[in-house]
């Protein structure tokens, strides 16, 4: 398991914060044996449907440069006019190769890891401290238990690729004498045949490494970017902030929301329906100025026997209808019409309580 210098166990997966500061420093997962197997197999095959191109160039540099050996005077002109032609003959035949190898170890690259920028590589400059203190890489080099595992990754891979390529050659060219017979105008195919069984065989089994060698990869990236927890915490401090800071910003909201809901309560509510203890829900309700009534005021537990509380002192009337207290409760927000279907329920609790206030006021009046 990994640990941090001071022997602080990581425990915990990388974050995203993590592992995209990660990548601007150029740390991520691929594999060089995947680019070494693009190169052996498609820069290898390239090459050898190239040889035709290169072969052709050949002859006609040859060609020219025989016609004008017979009249060529040899001057320091034409020297440079030689030089430039080998030059040009040279970018002609070999840059085209050279670019199509290239724009496959890019697209294996950019395959395995996407394409970016190790943008703090750019920024953070040269480390001196490290260039005038070489006993810390040289230690990781060489005495560290990653660079005797990447060494003995090393020596296995040459040990097995030299006896595939050692087998092959042995196969046509050490022990067939039959080759000795063979018109000159034949070797170069026979060499072709060679080449391309070397390509594809070396390229399989380069194939099969590297597919090995990402896993193992990947696993140590895994490993590499873990963090303790105190990491996880602070970076979670970092970019959300402290959790008490957070928690007591919570609390300032919801009691300000509180405040809200209770003066609203008290200034316009006509009726508090309740579950009778768990849910509330307070409404208003106008005949003549609104279309239906409206939740001014909801809550539940704590929030809900405040809202019973301040109907009690401010003589509310508080209907107890547990099925309508919940449908009304999370089927409509506050400051929001009641729906369709809720108007036959409210309306008899409506009814009710005009019912009840005006006997009152009868019996008020009567005294």
């Amino acid at each position: 398991m990994a640990e941090t210098p001071e022997g602080r166990e990581k425990t915990e997966p990388a974050t995203p914060r993590r592992i995209s500061e990660a990548r601007q420093r150029g740390q991520v997962a691929k594999s060089l044996d995947i680019t070494t197997a693009v190169m052996i197999i498609l820069g290898g095959l390239a090459t050898l449907l190239y040889i035709s191109v290169i072969v052709r160039n050949l002859q006609g540099y040859f060609n020219r440069s025989l016609s004008d050996s017979f009249v060529i005077q040899i001057t320091s002109q034409e020297v440079a006019r030689i030089f430039s032609n080998a030059i040009f003959f040279l970018a002609q035949t070999i840059l085209p190769l050279l670019a199509l190898i290239y724009f496959f170890v890019l697209t294996s690259e950019i395959a395995q890891v996407g394409f970016h920028l190790a943008t703090k590589k750019f920024t953070k400059g040269l480390n001196f401290r490290s260039i005038f203190n070489p006993l810390g890489g040289l230690k990781r080099m060489f005495f560290s238990g990653r660079a005797y595992f990447e060494l003995v990754k090393s020596l296995a891979k040459l040990i097995i690729l030299g006896w595939v390529v050692y087998s092959i050659l042995e196969k046509h060219l050490i022990w067939d004498l039959s080759l000795i017979d063979k018109p000159i105008w034949e070797i170069p195919q026979i060499m072709f045949k060679i080449t391309f069984e070397l390509i594809t065989k070396v390229g399989a089994i380069y194939v099969l490494i590297a597919i090995a060698d990402m896993f193992y990869q990947k696993r140590r990236y895994k490993e590499d970017l873990k963090m303790t927890k105190e990491e996880v915490k602070e970076e979670a401090r970092q970019s959300e902030g402290d959790p008490m800071v957070k928690a007591r910003i919570r609390g300032l909201m919801r009691q300000r929301l509180r405040k809200i809901i209770m003066k609203n309560l008290e200034k316009r509510a006509d009726v508090v329906v309740t579950n009778p203890t768990h849910f509330a829900v307070a409404l208003e309700y106008k005949p003549y100025k609104m279309n239906a009534p409206v939740v001014v005021a909801k809550g539940v537990d704590f929030l809900a026997l405040k809202i019973r509380e301040i109907a009690e002192e401010n003589g509310i009337p508080i209907v107890e209808e547990p099925p309508l207290a919940q449908a009304l409760y999370y089927s409509v927000e506050v400051e929001e019409e009641i729906p369709e279907f809720l108007f036959k329920a409210v309306a008899q609790v409506l009814a009710y309580v005009y019912y009840v206030n005006e006997s009152q006021n009868n019996l008020r009046s009567n005294k």
